[in-house]
């Protein structure tokens, strides 16, 4: 077996490559800190298995990563390892390609088992592991409690919302009804998702939007 780690925790990528070596049977195994940097020197179409984290110092997101990874490589299998526990975090790895999620703070036999799932399912599967489904399970507290990053507060965001602060990021002082109609929507619809943007982000205007995004 053939597996890529992608992990910005140097420490962490060290001694889970260690691990994984003395437990599996794998004739390589690589690491790399950025997904730019593994998505340029990996031999993607020779690789089994990527264990990838979903938030990176440099501000790249390991979503998006993987769903560049997937179009091209469709036998790739995936597998989260992340801190991450957010409800709309979670539930968009199987929108993304992602075959499974493990919580980076369980033990790491936790992680061992769901590779050994994961490789005998379809490359298209879903496997639930116990990180997964207590998360989701307690994903009304999840939810409800204060975002921890900016990640998680923009993966929070629906593609609806994403397209609303796109459209303020380019003129804070637009009028509602100008951006109503320029988002194709009624102007009540339009006031629910800025109330929700404002709750997402934790600010209480337009201009709060803006000064978040440009805090990225």
């Amino acid at each position: 077996m053939n597996i890529v780690i992608v992990e910005d925790h140097s420490v962490l990528l060290f001694g889970l490559r260690e691990i994984l070596v003395s437990k599996l049977d794998i004739n390589s195994i690589g690491g790399f800190c950025m997904p730019t940097k593994a998505m340029d020197q990996v031999k993607w179409s020779e690789t089994d298995l990527l264990i990838a984290d979903l938030e990176f110092k440099n501000g790249e997101c390991g979503i998006d990563f993987v769903k560049k990874l997937r179009v091209r490589y469709p036998k790739l299998r995936v597998i989260a390892y992340s801190s991450h526990k957010i409800f709309s975090v979670l539930n968009e790895l199987k929108r993304s390609g992602f075959n499974s999620y493990v919580c980076k703070e369980m033990p790491v036999k936790e992680l061992i088992y769901t590779i050994g799932i994961v490789m005998k399912q379809s490359a298209n599967g879903f496997y639930e592991s116990d990180s997964y489904r207590k998360f989701m399970h307690d994903r009304k507290t999840v939810e409800n409690k204060f975002f921890s990053s900016t990640y998680e507060k923009q993966v929070s965001l629906t593609p609806t919302e994403k397209r609303v602060c796109e459209m303020i990021a380019l003129n804070p002082h637009i009028d509602n009804l100008i951006l109503a109609n320029s988002l194709d929507m009624k102007l009540n619809t339009l006031k629910k998702h800025i109330t929700s943007i404002y709750k997402t982000l934790n600010v209480k205007s337009k201009e709060g939007i803006l000064i978040f995004l440009n805090e990225e």
